[in-house]
């Protein structure tokens, strides 16, 4: 780690001048008739729980051009008129393996405790006494390489109530080498059910999952796929629940540029570190245009971030691939090429006491947004992009894309990986060169 110092119906009651004719009078009742019909059908289609929607013939241009995409305004700033439209991307199915799941070892490693230690584990109130007898039962245990460790079956890990499943997971996850820790997933407690709730996945899995989850501070934990997927038949219910796991929440932006915008002060915004020449032109082209024109934001940025947000990285052997995390990320954002020597944390460190220095004011584009914890010691990296918005890669592994998520949310999942009873403090830093 690194140790550095520190978002009316107004009804237009338009009077209409009706000459009425004989003729209209005698349509009259087969009007009414009609109405009469079109409202029952409506109201029986309202009653049974179907909004009626204009039909939209998905090979029409013109309809589809107008179909709204349900983005939304950003707070107004020096960014210009940024719209955003929150997704959901997944990994490649050729990077998920069901068989590497269900043969993980799952036993439980306790590194450096005594036996006494461990059983004071095993002691406490939230155990019934079945369970208790099951995991104090020393000659299950085995004692290898200075660790102890312990194979619960299945039948009892799914036992468990979530105060005793958080408890120990609690003492599991201090550790490298156990499962719990390498397999363990967060969701935001408050988008929690609704993240199921568009996974596809049977009201019985979701009911499986919650059982085995426990809650953490803000967040929810689940750390038992090994035994989730042991409990289910039907493969395609494996894939999609792994799926659900992985998928990451991100942003997609557009900057609506109207006819009255200020360029300038756009091109002065979005323009950083000799990467912009081409930004006034298209933004000048874009504010001619009646009404304006919406650009997507990847062509702002530099050709780096550009290339890799929203995708994977390719899994790779290489020891620098490994290490080609946040921090190498965030550093490498506005350069041609990349600098593989912010694989090194003593090279991130140095450049940021020697090239940046601490923002007081409101952070920017290109902005370096750091976490630490309470003690001072760096957790992440990632670059400000506008609103409160950062460019991240949440960690080195290739299950992890490069992408967008709010500053909010970033905590949320770095918080994950400290204590329940600590939080994070974000540390802004800015290039003295740009």
């Amino acid at each position: 780690m690194l140790k550095i110092g520190s978002h009316e119906n107004t009804l237009n009651n338009t009077l209409l001048e009706v000459s009425v004719s004989k003729k209209v009078l005698r349509l009259l009742p087969k009007i009414v008739f009609l109405a009469a019909v079109m409202g029952i059908a409506a109201g029986s289609g309202f009653l049974a729980g179907q909004h009626w929607k204009p039909q939209i013939n998905s090979k029409n241009p013109e309809q589809l051009a107008q179909l709204p995409d349900h983005a939304t305004p950003l707070k107004p700033g020096p960014w210009g008129n940024l719209e955003s439209l929150p997704i959901c991307i997944e990994p490649p199915e050729e990077y998920l393996s069901i068989q590497n799941y269900e043969n993980a070892d799952r036993r439980w490693r306790f590194p450096g405790m005594l036996p006494d230690q461990v059983s004071a584990v095993f002691t406490e109130e939230d155990l019934t006494g079945e369970q208790q007898a099951q995991l104090l039962d020393r000659s299950k245990w085995r004692q290898a390489n200075g660790e102890i460790i312990v194979a619960p079956s299945n039948e009892l890990v799914l036992s468990l109530s979530q105060h005793a499943r958080k408890r120990i997971y609690g003492v599991l996850s201090g550790t490298l080498g156990n499962l719990v820790r390498s397999l363990r997933c967060s969701f935001p407690a408050d988008r929690f059910d609704a993240i199921f709730a568009e996974s596809g996945l049977s009201s019985e899995t979701i009911a499986l999952v919650k059982k085995l989850s426990f809650p953490h501070g803000r967040l929810v934990f689940f750390c038992d796929a090994p035994l989730a997927l042991d409990l289910l038949s039907d493969y395609e219910e494996k894939v999609r629940l792994i799926k659900t796991l992985t998928r990451k929440e991100t942003l997609l932006l557009k900057l609506h540029v109207m006819p009255d915008s200020d360029i300038n002060a756009l091109q002065t915004y979005w323009t950083k570190a000799s990467w912009g020449k081409d930004v006034k032109p298209m933004l000048e082209s874009l504010g001619k245009v009646p009404g304006g024109a919406r650009l997507s934001l990847v062509h702002l940025l530099p050709p780096i971030p550009t290339e890799c947000l929203y995708t994977y990285p390719f899994p790779s052997t290489k020891l620098e691939d490994l290490h080609k995390d946040c921090h190498w990320t965030a550093f490498n954002f506005f350069r041609d090429t990349p600098d593989n020597r912010f694989t090194d944390p003593t090279v991130v460190q140095e450049t940021i006491r020697n090239d940046y220095y601490p923002v007081i004011s409101d952070p920017r584009y290109g902005d370096i947004v750091m976490l630490a914890t309470e003690k001072g010691a760096i957790i992440h990296s990632s670059v400000y992009i506008a609103d409160n918005i950062v460019y991240t890669k949440n960690s080195g592994e290739y299950i992890n894309p490069f992408l967008l998520m709010t500053i909010p949310d970033m905590i949320d999942t770095f918080e994950a990986f400290i204590p329940e009873s600590e939080h994070l403090k974000v540390l802004v830093y800015r290039s003295k060169y740009y």
